[in-house]
């Protein structure tokens, strides 16, 4: 596993998990640098998104030049991190309604579109708020519309690495909030097995 970075003080922690690490920025890093570290890989697993204070524009052009460089590269597996609602049209009501918000989400819809439109065997999930809770391995996973609630970070972790070895999860958009189901369980119910 190669975990790509963008600040020095990321990789520690994910050395000490096993990881290679490898210092890319999304914007400012060659593009061939990108093919070079992805040539060879199984999947793509995008994580990234922009953080506060940083431009939303962040999620789109870093899934675009990912799929581009995963397309060059040879690597047809591709999952992301999108945000829940972002494929079925969740209108931002209240606190959400910011303007912040309202460009974020049009950030994450364009990259969804971007990717699914790409030749790359494609999973989309849309986790809701994110939390830096303990992982349960149970979630609430549905390919329809969920209102919002919170997931942990160590869960939607937890999905992404079974759905990555779950071909029919490929060519699916799911929605995850903290849930009662174990992961395995959620993932066949909504792929049909």
């Amino acid at each position: 596993m190669v975990a790509t970075i963008r600040k020095p003080k990321q990789m520690a922690a994910l050395v000490r998990l096993g990881a290679e690490t490898v210092l890319l920025d999304l914007i400012e890093s060659e593009f061939d640098q990108w093919v070079r570290t992805l040539k060879g890989a199984d999947a793509v697993i995008f994580a990234a998104g922009s953080a506060t204070g940083e431009s939303s524009a962040l999620d789109r052009k870093g899934t675009l030049r990912t799929v581009r460089a995963a397309e060059k590269a040879g690597v047809k597996r591709y999952l992301t991190v999108s945000s829940i609602g972002a494929s079925t049209g969740m209108k931002l009501a209240g606190d959400w309604a910011t303007p912040e918000m309202v460009d974020y989400y049009k950030q994450k819809r364009a990259a969804n579109k971007l990717l699914t439109e790409s030749s790359l065997k494609w999973t989309i999930l849309e986790p809701g708020e994110l939390t830096d809770g303990k992982a349960t391995g149970k979630v609430k996973l549905s390919t329809e519309a969920l209102k919002q609630g919170k997931v942990s970070r160590a869960d939607v972790a937890a999905v992404m690495a079974a759905a990555v070895r779950d071909s029919k999860t490929i060519g699916k958009v799911f929605q995850i909030v903290g849930g009662t189901t174990p992961i395995a369980e959620a993932i066949a119910k909504v792929t049909g097995r």
